[in-house]
């Protein structure tokens, strides 16, 4: 409405101009008079020619419209400096939460990245238990199978140890009734009863090396015809009697050697058993027990962050929607004082081409 009336103003003002040089402008009143806006210009032109027109009114509709023009701009500027100062409190806010959120969006992926780490540790623990665990059984068994194997081996070495000392007190008795026998007395069936026993005995010890040799040597003797010599019959009867002496201590120190590795060996299943059943019982149900309470931390974490996020995200959003608000208001800003600054640049204009039109302020 005000630039209507300004493009009144002005085209009156080129009208009275166009009348007071009408030789050079009938072309440009004759366009006028084809519009009703137009015939009323040269109306008013016609009117000022032969009357004296009070044109104050106009000035002072200038005035107002200068007046009013820079009261809005005065307004706008207020409410520009009230748009910002609320701008400044919004965009601290936002920001102040924005950093506020960051932070525990930083805090929990931290806490996160930890836990894992530790969650990963306990499982890498696990996994060496279960395998410590497995080898202590696996030892166990393998512990167990040569204890049994070595039962079994003492038992076979005991009996023929036994065998051995029986046969050799056989061969001493029949001998010491031969020492204390004159050789009259012992015929030659006799002789050959006995060499018979012996090559019996010998036969059931040609794997056993220290009962064959000496058996094998009294056999010979036995073979001869002063076998039956009581000086003989005696040595013979010493040499058994130490080789007996001989076996008796060596199936002595067996056992003893077999009772030892058998307690060590037992003592070993028996650390082995508390091992398993320390591990079966109490560390590998505790590292369980703790991986899974990590993962609940690890779970309420990520919810965590996950709240943190949204509202990292949604304070952001405000943050970046008041930003561009007071970019758009600064734009519309502008947009309004170049309106303004445009009709005050026009109305100045407007006044301008009046005076040189003759139309002055009374």
């Amino acid at each position: 409405m005000k630039i209507y009336a300004l493009l009144c103003i002005i085209a009156i003002v080129y009208c009275t101009q166009t009348t007071n040089q009408a030789s050079m402008f009938d072309e440009q009143l004759g366009q006028l008079s084809k519009s009703k806006l137009g015939k009323t210009i040269l109306n008013m032109i016609s009117l000022q020619q032969f009357t004296e027109v009070d044109f104050s009114p106009l000035f002072t509709a200038i005035d107002d419209l200068v007046a009013s023009t820079q009261q809005a701009k005065q307004d706008e500027a207020e409410q520009l400096d009230s748009y910002f100062q609320q701008f400044l409190s919004d965009s601290e806010f936002y920001s102040n939460q924005v950093t506020e959120y960051s932070t525990e969006v930083a805090q929990h992926q931290s806490d996160i990245t930890t836990f894992k780490k530790d969650r990963n540790s306990l499982q890498q623990s696990l996994y060496d238990k279960n395998q410590q665990l497995s080898d202590s059984q696996k030892n166990q068994a393998q512990l167990q199978r040569t204890v049994q194997n070595n039962d079994q081996a003492l038992s076979k070495k005991t009996a023929e140890y036994d065998q051995s000392i029986s046969i050799m007190d056989q061969v001493i008795a029949k001998l010491q009734v031969i020492k204390q026998s004159s050789f009259i007395e012992v015929n030659q069936e006799d002789l050959a009863v006995s060499a018979a026993t012996f090559s019996r005995r010998l036969g059931e010890v040609s794997h056993l090396p220290h009962l064959f040799e000496p058996l094998s040597k009294v056999l010979i003797q036995m073979s001869t015809q002063g076998f039956a010599d009581q000086e003989q019959a005696g040595n013979a009867v010493k040499l058994l009697n130490s080789l007996r002496e001989d076996l008796v201590a060596t199936k002595q120190a067996l056992l003893m050697n077999a009772q030892l590795e058998k307690d060590t060996n037992n003592g070993l299943l028996t650390s082995l058993e508390e091992n398993i059943n320390l591990l079966n019982n109490e560390i590998i149900p505790q590292l369980k027990g703790d991986i899974e309470t990590k993962d609940g931390e690890i779970a309420t974490k990520q919810e965590l962050l996950k709240d943190a996020q949204q509202n990292l995200d949604t304070a952001q959003a405000n943050l970046d929607n008041v930003n561009a608000g007071w970019v758009a208001r600064q734009q519309q800003n502008k947009q309004l004082n170049d309106g303004w600054d445009n009709e005050l640049m026009l109305l100045s204009q407007a006044e301008s081409a009046l005076e040189r039109g003759g139309i002055r302020r009374s």
